[in-house]
């Protein structure tokens, strides 16, 4: 048996805790902008705060979508359709980001971001245009 050193156990358990997400939650303080635009105010919405956060939102235009806090950055967040672009069910959240629920779906993987990690889906998840400020994210 190998001997586990103290930096050992301190960066695997690092790792571990990186992998677990924060859950999403329903987002507040959602403004429906003159221009169609979607504004949802940051302050009101704590979990974005932090790296991982996550807010889920319909959007008349797009459907169910979620924002996720993606580093500290000003521009720092990804917006994402949460269609599966293979099933076009709502894709759920797990510890790994999001899986596409069987059935009806056909249990495709993405990354918090979107990104595709495992089929059958060929794409990931759709991104949407947002702008960023210091209050806000702004949803096209």
């Amino acid at each position: 048996m190998v001997a586990l050193s103290r930096r050992g156990f301190i960066c695997g358990s690092a790792a571990v805790a990186a992998l677990a997400a924060v859950p999403a939650v329903a987002a507040t303080d959602i403004k429906t902008l003159s221009n169609g635009k979607t504004e949802l105010n940051l302050a009101a919405n704590k979990s974005l705060a932090n790296v991982g956060g996550i807010v889920e939102l319909s959007i008349k235009k797009y459907g169910k979508v979620a924002v996720v806090r993606t580093s500290k950055s000003a521009q720092g967040f990804s917006v994402i359709n949460l269609f599966c672009p293979h099933a076009g069910v709502i894709v759920k959240q797990n510890s790994a980001g999001w899986v596409c629920p069987a059935p009806p779906g056909h249990g495709s993987e993405f990354g918090l971001n979107g990104a595709l990690k495992v089929g059958p889906a060929t794409s990931p998840l759709r991104p949407i245009k947002f702008t960023t400020t210091s209050k806000a994210v702004t949803i096209a």
